[in-house]
């Protein structure tokens, strides 16, 4: 080790808070950019998962191909698994409970497929061989013991006609007959889940998928083969080739798979995601920056006059330069590795906490949050890091190699200044007394450290700002896909034949139980509202009527969607009193009166929460009812007496149509209005109930004598469960928000201590000269906290624009996903502010006390280290 390496880790001993301080943002920095890599490359793992769970694990699918062309495919050099598959067709289901899905729905796999495709066995094992078959746990849940592992069953299965055109898997028409093609059977040897194909595709079929033999298939027997390339990323530019060599003209990707593996585009959340991300990054870069590069400036300042010395005694600039570059080596080599521990630690604790959180109820399956620690992101984190620190090394670095010796040794540069420049307006001596033009022509008089301490400041607030915008939209749009629902138990009374009358006794009998906290019988009836353009919001405009999707009647009028809800008398008379209103107004019978939710979700591509009309308490809304088929329609006018977007209990936000509560009173008279026909929807009614114990409400109901008579047309639901998910991912979102806030703040406050403390140690001689020409203890606090005003005024006057541009910029990346109004988070502004001065105030303080006792002529003499 050279001479000038020994002093630069002699300084960094000798100086070790600011060698503290220093590696602390290093640390804080490297954990942050590595963190936040981590946490996406995480997340892109877990929306893998999900991707091969729900849709399956493979790259590409190529329908109906022979046997004889399978092997143009299957042995390709770019095939690195392949699977077969097919579906075999429909068999009938005498056991159905549901008349829209009166089939078994029979597909076959080999035994690739069933390791690769979307099935999760539940019981047994898949099938081995021919003859062997897994069915849907739903099939045995709906016919008792009928199908059981071990069983044999036969099956007649066949095509779908409605009349002479087959129909596939589209949903099921009423009248459609099954046409037999074959026998088969069946030894089941396990239980499956419903597949996601089956829950999403409308398939009228209970899922059966039996053992696919390549071997015997006949030369006709066309099968689908789906394929996991061994390059992904050449999938789009392989697949159309490899099909016309196998002469197969239909093909398709797994395109939510290779989205989420960065491969297909067009993904609104990826991008939504990945913006933040590189926001996020972008910020804490800056941060980083800030607190490295005021480190080594200040350190230079410090050394100036020993870097002046030793170029007096022969050290080349190169050389002075290679001295600083050596200490940020010394520091990076500390910082770094600590940094990027920290950074995978602390996500890796996080995921874990987050998993089990969600663990059963937001994941399912074999699905896990799991840390995914990447060497492409262990090594972007060092070069990263190792620039930035190159970079705030080089500046100081070049400022301490260009400075004259005898200019340094003097520090005649340091303070360079006319008398106009420290000039300051008579009004502040008049405001501030002598300490606070003193301590405004201090600031004026070296810029530079002043610059440094406002950039350090704004730099604070903006990150804090920013950050704290990212959690208001981050909850915003939480909620919005995780709607609240406030209750636990659901009891559908679809029964035509009982009249409402004893659907309200049932109502009140479950009601009356001691697990019951709130409740509501809700009913409903469908309607279209006619309105003028004015009236539609602006959504409405843009999605709808500019799309052609309203019907629109001779006078120009477009014709919404309406829902008229009518709650139980108890339920309206407390969501009245929750919008502050008197129910008594809405009961006249005579004079339709109904509260008007303004406030719906689309759920799409982009999730949206919008206000579909344009409405004003007062204004008429005019409906009119459809007779479900006959010429007839009953037309009706309601007054719209209150709008509001608080949700009545038991009703969700809806997408299209809009919302209007109506009393029981007035719901009564309107039913009047329509055709018999028209009336049986209003005849069936869903209850909701919320218990501190759902499943002892649950089996409570279950008890009731009253409930057991109308059992045949009830259904009840437990919806805990939805309600927990909900809480448990808003907790995981409130940890990871949170989470950086934290980190986000140890960085400001990091550097706003860092560069104000060592700017004050700094200015220790020059406190001492003002005490020596009568300065008090009073007169010297007072100027420490004119300046600490003086420093806060100008880092807000900048960073609160700044910070609100990126609030706008990260509010416009939600918005890729999520639509709502924007917002500013302003609590935390207010706090930033005051926070701001207090940390300031503090460090000022601080950093003067320990000047507060010295020796006037010690400090005089003394020189920086």
């Amino acid at each position: 080790m050279n001479i000038l390496n020994s002093l630069t880790l002699r300084s960094l001993k000798l100086n070790r808070k600011r060698t503290i301080v220093t590696v602390i943002g290093i640390i804080l920095s490297a954990a942050m950019i590595c963190g936040v890599a981590t946490l996406v490359a995480s997340f892109q793992d877990l929306f893998i998962q999900s991707a091969k769970e729900t849709d399956g694990d493979y790259h590409a699918t190529f329908f109906d191909v022979s046997p004889d062309r399978l092997k143009y495919i299957a042995d390709n050099p770019y095939t690195k698994t392949a699977m077969l598959s097919r579906d075999l067709g429909f068999a009938l289901f005498k056991d159905s409970p549901y008349e829209n899905k009166p089939y078994f729905y029979v597909k076959e796999y080999d035994t690739t497929a069933f390791a690769h495709l979307p099935v999760q066995l539940t019981e047994g094992r898949f099938p081995e061989k021919v003859g062997e078959v897994v069915v849907s746990e739903e099939i045995v849940s709906s016919s008792g013991d009928a199908y059981q592992i071990g069983d044999t069953i036969t099956l007649e299965i066949g095509d779908r006609f409605d009349q002479d055109v087959a129909l596939g898997n589209e949903v099921y028409n009423e009248g459609e007959t099954l046409e037999p093609r074959l026998t088969k059977t069946y030894t089941i040897t396990g239980l499956i889940k419903r597949p996601h194909f089956e829950s999403y595709s409308g398939v009228p079929g209970f899922t059966m998928i039996a053992y696919l033999d390549e071997s015997r298939l006949a030369p006709g027997e066309a099968v689908n083969i789906s394929i996991l390339g061994s390059r992904p990323r050449q999938i789009f530019e392989q697949v159309p080739e490899m099909a016309e060599n196998a002469g197969v003209s239909d093909y398709d990707y797994n395109d939510e798979l290779l989205r989420y593996m960065g491969i297909a585009g067009g993904d609104l959340a990826k991008t939504m995601i990945n913006t933040l991300a590189a926001i996020v990054i972008l910020l804490i870069v800056v941060g980083s920056v800030t607190v490295i590069y005021n480190a080594f400036a200040i350190a230079v300042s410090e050394r100036k006059k020993q870097f002046g010395m030793l170029a007096g005694v022969g050290a080349t600039p190169a050389q002075i330069r290679k001295t600083v570059f050596y200490e940020g080596a010394l520091l990076g080599l500390v910082g770094l590795p600590a940094g990027i521990l920290s950074g995978i630690g602390g996500i890796g604790v996080t995921l874990s906490v987050v998993d089990r959180l969600l663990r059963d109820s937001v994941f399912s399956g074999n699905i896990a949050l799991r840390l995914v620690v990447s060497p492409a992101v262990i090594l972007t984190t060092v070069l990263f890091v190792g620039l930035i620190i190159f970079l705030s090394a080089y500046v100081p670095a070049q400022r301490a190699a260009s400075v004259a010796p005898i200019d340094a040794i003097r520090q005649s540069t340091d303070l360079n200044i006319r008398g106009k420049n420290v000039k300051t307006a008579g009004i502040t001596r008049l405001l501030f007394g002598i300490e606070g033009e003193l301590a405004l022509k201090n600031l004026k008089r070296n810029r530079k450290r002043y610059r440094a301490t406002v950039v350090s400041l704004f730099i604070s607030i903006v990150l804090f700002i920013s950050f704290s915008s990212f959690i208001t939209y981050g909850f915003r749009s939480s909620d919005i896909y995780y709607q609240d629902i406030p209750y636990d138990v659901t009891v559908l009374m679809h029964d035509s034949e009982t009249t409402i009358k004893e659907k309200r006794e049932v109502f009140n009998r479950i009601a009356a139980l001691e697990d019951v906290e709130r409740s509501a019988m809700i009913r409903s009836v469908y309607s279209r509202a006619f309105l003028e353009e004015s009236q539609l919001g602006a959504y409405l405009m843009e999605n709808h009527v500019a799309q052609g999707r309203f019907e629109v009647d001779e006078s120009g009028r477009y014709g919404i969607g309406l829902i008229v809800y009518t709650l139980d008398e108890r339920a309206f008379e407390q969501y009245a009193a929750e919008n502050g209103l008197d129910p008594a107004d809405y009961r006249d019978p005579d004079n339709f009166k109904g509260i008007l939710v303004n406030k719906n979700i689309a759920w799409g591509g982009r999730i949206v929460e919008y206000e579909p009309l344009n409405l004003k308490a007062g204004e008429d809304l005019p409906l009119q009812e459809d007779a479900y088929g006959d010429d007839n329609t009953a037309n009706y006018t309601v007054t719209v007496g209150a709008v509001t977007d608080n949700l009545p209990f038991g009703i969700t936000s809806g997408s299209d149509a809009v919302s209007l509560v109506v009393s029981e009173a007035v719901f009564e008279e309107i039913l009047l209005l329509l055709p018999e026909n028209s009336r049986d929807q209003s005849r069936q009614a869903q209850l909701y109930f919320s218990a501190g114990d759902s499943e002892a409400l649950v089996e409570a109901i279950n008890n009731l004598d009253a409930v057991k008579a109308a059992h045949q047309g009830l259904y009840i639901q437990n919806v805990t469960a939805n309600r927990q998910s909900a809480q448990r991912t808003t907790t995981a979102i409130s940890i990871f928000l949170y989470g950086f806030v934290i980190l986000i703040t140890l960085i400001g406050v990091t550097n706003i201590f860092n560069t104000i403390s060592t700017n004050v140690a700094l200015r220790r001689r020059e406190f001492a000269m003002l005490k020596s020409v009568g300065l008090t203890p009073k007169g010297f606090n007072r100027m420490i906290n004119y300046e600490s005003i003086f420093y806060g005024l100008k880092a807000l006057l900048y960073g609160l624009p700044v910070s609100v541009l990126i609030s706008i910029w990260m509010y416009n990346a939600f918005g890729n996903k999520f639509g709502f109004a924007f917002v500013l988070p302003w609590k935390e502004i207010l706090v930033c502010i005051a926070a701001v001065f207090v940390i300031v105030f503090i460090t000022m303080i601080h950093a003067g006390a320990k000047l507060k006792n010295d020796n006037i002529i010690d400090a005089l003499k003394e020189e920086n280290l």
